[in-house]
């Protein structure tokens, strides 16, 4: 273990990694049918529960990311950068649906393939960019609010969005970024601490009252067409249990100082290429349904087909992110030598002149 000053410490950086483990487990569970989710087993809830990762691996993206920008400068070039990762993982898996999944592109899917990020060919990527176009509105509202308001603000924010009774259906992925962002702002503005203790127990309490509460909604589900509405209302969508797990969750790693270890920080500056790699639309349900199929496994057998899954789908995502940066300053440095070469070219033109 090394520290280097100026370099990330590597504790928020290991939970983007395990944050995006969380996203891939979650479309395990979401992208393939297991059976009913309205009658209840053990295996149900225990695929239910799952689901929790996915919103909860999306707050914590979030939260990581603007805990290291909020002081820092808006920048266009952070949308770009987006939009080009973005445009580079939209091209490469329809060519790869199109070679291994026989997909054919209509006119719509041509124009969201080459304009990701305008057309909303990915929700998150589209979603984010609107988030840090308005981040430097969030960052203003939030160093000028007093911590008391600011507190009952966004306690009762997250309360009204994340409690079925409020909001039965929350589909607005915004309002949901907004409030990550708020929250990951809110802890870095007045560095909270809490005793790892106090965290831990909380934590443990929340999980196990998310699977207590999903358990019982499932129950009751097979009677009650309204209760079947909102059964999995507390592990899907931006949800009470979400923002609770996320919040005690970061609190615990901002105060885990493991230093700076290089490997770390590279493998979780490849996650949002992992993100872009399995959850492409014109991909994703032909690599879980026809190369995974996880629905054919039971038992054991499941729960290995789960990390296995995780870690493959990792790598691969990882790898094309690699190809992707190597391409890139390739493509850097061809412009650097042709842009030379024509300086040199004008400079010689000049002095023949």
């Amino acid at each position: 273990m090394n520290e280097k000053k100026g370099l990330r410490q590597s504790n928020l950086e290991l939970l983007r990694i395990l944050a995006m483990c969380m996203i891939i487990t979650c479309h395990f569970v979401t992208y393939n049918d297991f059976g009913p989710t309205n009658v209840f087993s053990d295996k149900i809830l225990a695929l239910s529960v799952l689901r929790l990762g996915g919103k909860l691996g999306v707050v914590l993206f979030v939260m990581i990311t603007v805990y290291f920008m909020l002081n820092k400068e808006f920048k266009w070039a952070r949308i770009l950068d987006l939009s080009k990762q973005t445009l580079f993982f939209s091209v490469v898996m329809a060519v790869l649906a199109y070679s291994f999944a026989g997909f054919k592109p209509v006119l719509l899917d041509i124009l969201k393939m080459l304009f990701p990020l305008v057309l909303g060919n990915y929700w998150f990527p589209t979603d984010f960019a609107i988030v840090l176009i308005l981040s430097p509105i969030l960052n203003t509202v939030i160093q000028s609010t007093d911590k008391k308001i600011l507190t009952i603000g966004l306690v009762g924010l997250i309360v009204l969005v994340g409690f079925p009774i409020v909001t039965p259906d929350m589909k607005n992925s915004i309002v949901g970024l907004v409030l990550a962002y708020m929250l990951g702002a809110y802890i870095r503005k007045f560095d909270l601490k809490m005793a790892n203790v106090k965290l831990i127990i909380a934590l443990i309490l929340a999980v196990v009252l998310t699977i207590a509460i999903t358990g019982l909604l499932i129950t009751a589900s097979e009677t009650s067409a309204f209760i079947s509405s909102f059964r999995l209302f507390f592990v899907t969508g931006f949800n009470i249990s979400a923002f609770l797990v996320a919040f005690l969750v970061f609190m615990l790693f901002i105060q885990w100082n493991i230093g700076y270890i290089k490997v770390i920080n590279f493998v979780a500056s490849t996650t949002f290429g992992v993100y872009l790699f399995h959850d492409n639309r014109s991909f994703r349900i032909y690599m879980w349904h026809e190369l995974i199929d996880p629905t054919r496994w039971q038992g054991a057998n499941l729960i290995l087909g789960l990390l296995v899954s995780v870690v493959i789908i990792f790598l691969f995502g990882m790898f094309l992110e690699i190809i992707r940066r190597t391409l890139s300053k390739g493509a850097l440095t061809l412009i650097g030598l042709v842009k030379g070469l024509y300086r040199k070219r004008n400079i010689e033109v000049s002095k023949v002149v």
